[in-house]
C-alpha cells in the first residue's frame, strides 16, 4: 500500500508573523494576506470562563453581550450597526481562556473598527436595565442550546467529572443558580478588572501593512492607561487521578459513551514533541474511514455506528484527549463498546504505529491545518488562541515541521504515558431517566 503524500504548503504559505508591543503592554500581531482587499480584526482580552471564582460562572460571557452595549462614541446598539454599515458582521465569543471580539471587513475600513475597539477598551459602560436584559438572554441561550439537549446534558457532565477540581470543569455559559446571582456590579467590576490593554492581544490578517497598522494601533490604543492584573493559577488537572465512571439515562439519548483522559496541552506539556504526539492519536485512532477503530469497531465488528476524537491542545492549562462515540445496541452495550475501545487504546501504548498510519495520521492533521487556514478569519483566531493561552504564536510559522519530526515511538510513549486508567474518565449515556456515578 503506497501512503499518502504530506500536504505541500508552498504555494499557499502564509507570510511571516509580525508583532509589536505598545507601552501600556497591548500586544499586535500581523500576518499580512493580500489576496483579496480585506482584513480580519480580532482583539482578544486574555480572560474567560476558567478565571471566575466559584459561584460566578458564566461572567465572562455574560460581559462579552455587555462590551459593546455603549461607550463614549457609540450609543447601545451603536456598535452593531456601525459594523454592518462597515461591511463586517458583528461577532463575539467566550472559551475557558479568552473572550474576542472577531471582524472580517474591507481593509479600507479598519481604522474604524479599531477606534471602536479601543473606546470600548477604555470606556464601556452599561446600565442595570441593559444588564438584566443581557442576563435573560444569556439564560434563554443556557436553556435551548444546553439544558433541553440529552447529549449537551451529557457532555456537560462528563466535563465537569473529567476536569474535576479544574477551573475548566465550570461550563463557559455558567450554571443557571450562578447566573441568577450575578449582578450588574460584578459585571462591571469584571470588565474593570480584566479588560486592560496589558491583558489584550489584537489580531489582524489580511491586506494590510505592518507601518499603517501601527500608525492606526498608536492613534486609537496608545493613550489607554495600562493596570496591574489580579494573580491567576493555571488550571491544572488534580494532581492524584483515578479513574471516574458514570452513567447519564435520559429520555430521547442515543446510547453511547464519551472516554476522556487528562493530558497537558501544549501550554503544559514537557516539550512540544509530547503536545504534536497527542494530536496525532485522534487521526490516528478514530477519525475518518481509514482510522483503527473506524475500521475496527464500525466496519469490522459493528459494535459502533459513529465515532470522532479530539484533543485541544491550545489552552493555558491541561487538557482532555476525548473519544466520542455512538455505539450499536444491536451488537453490545455501551460497556462493551468501551472495553473494545480500552484494548486498541492499550494496544498502541504497547506497540508502535506503522510507518503507514503515522504518515496517514500527518497527512490528515496537516491538511486540515491548510484547509482550516485557507481564511483569514481562520489564521486570525488561532493567533489569538495562542497568544490567549500563554503560548508563543510564531510556533504556527514552525509547526508543520514540528508535527512531522513527530516518530511513531513518540505517539506510541505518548499513548502509554497518558492513555492509561487512573486518567480515564468515561461517561455510559443511555435512553432512560437515571443518572448515576
Amino acid at each position: 500500500m503506497t501512503s499518502p503524500p504530506l500536504p505541500s504548503t508552498a504555494a499557499t504559505s502564509p507570510s511571516p508573523l509580525q508583532g509589536f508591543t505598545l507601552d501600556n503592554g497591548l500586544t499586535v500581531y500581523l500576518r499580512e494576506d493580500h489576496r483579496a482587499p480585506l482584513v480580519s480584526a480580532q482583539l482578544w482580552y486574555h480572560v474567560g470562563s476558567s478565571y471566575e471564582p466559584l459561584g460566578n460562572s458564566g461572567l465572562s460571557h455574560l460581559l462579552e453581550h455587555l462590551m459593546f452595549a455603549g461607550s463614549s462614541k457609540l450609543a447601545q446598539g451603536h456598535y452593531s450597526k456601525l459594523i454592518t454599515l462597515l461591511g463586517g458582521e458583528p461577532n463575539a465569543f467566550t472559551s475557558e481562556d479568552a473572550t474576542y471580539f472577531p471582524v472580517t471587513l474591507p481593509a479600507s475600513r479598519l481604522e474604524i473598527v479599531l477606534e471602536a475597539m479601543a473606546d470600548a477598551m477604555e470606556t464601556a459602560h452599561f446600565d442595570s436595565e441593559t444588564f438584566n436584559r443581557e442576563l435573560q438572554v444569556v439564560l434563554a441561550e443556557r436553556r435551548i442550546s444546553d439544558d433541553q439537549t440529552p447529549l449537551d446534558i451529557a457532555l456537560e457532565r462528563h466535563t465537569r467529572m473529567a476536569h474535576g477540581s479544574s477551573p475548566y470543569a465550570a461550563p463557559i455559559i455558567g450554571i443557571p443558580a450562578d447566573l441568577t446571582a450575578l449582578t450588574a456590579e460584578a459585571a462591571r467590576d469584571w470588565y474593570l478588572r480584566w479588560y486592560q490593554p496589558n491583558n489584550a492581544t489584537l489580531v489582524v490578517v489580511g491586506d494590510i501593512d505592518l507601518l499603517r497598522l501601527r500608525a492606526y494601533v498608536e492613534r486609537h490604543f496608545a493613550s489607554i492607561a495600562w493596570s496591574s492584573l489580579p494573580a491567576i493559577e493555571r488550571p491544572l488537572a488534580p494532581a492524584e487521578l483515578a479513574p471516574r465512571s458514570q452513567t447519564v439515562a435520559l429520555p430521547g439519548m442515543r446510547p453511547g459513551l464519551i472516554m476522556s483522559f487528562n493530558t497537558p496541552s501544549q501550554a503544559t506539556a514537557a516539550d512540544e514533541l509530547h503536545s504534536c504526539a497527542l494530536r496525532l492519536i485522534p487521526g490516528l485512532m478514530m477519525n475518518g474511514a481509514s482510522s483503527r477503530l473506524y475500521q475496527r469497531l464500525i466496519n469490522g465488528r459493528q459494535l459502533l455506528q459513529a465515532m470522532r476524537a479530539s484533543y485541544e491542545h491550545v489552552m493555558r492549562g491541561d487538557s482532555l484527549l476525548s473519544f466520542y462515540m455512538f455505539s450499536n445496541p444491536a451488537q453490545g452495550t455501551p460497556e462493551q463498546a468501551g472495553e473494545a475501545v480500552w484494548a486498541e487504546l492499550q494496544a498502541l501504548a504497547q506497540s508502535a504505529p506503522s510507518e503507514v498510519e503515522l504518515k496517514r495520521a500527518k497527512a490528515r492533521l496537516l491538511a486540515s491545518l491548510v484547509f482550516d487556514r485557507d481564511r483569514i478569519s481562520e489564521q486570525a483566531d488561532v493567533i489569538g488562541r495562542f497568544a490567549a493561552s500563554g503560548l508563543d504564536p510564531t510556533f504556527l510559522d514552525r509547526e508543520q515541521h514540528a508535527v512531522e519530526q513527530v516518530s511513531a515511538e513518540d505517539i506510541r510513549h505518548a499513548a502509554s504515558t497518558y492513555l492509561t486508567r487512573e486518567r480515564l474518565s468515561i461517561t455510559y449515556m443511555l435512553a432512560g431517566d437515571t443518572t448515576h456515578d
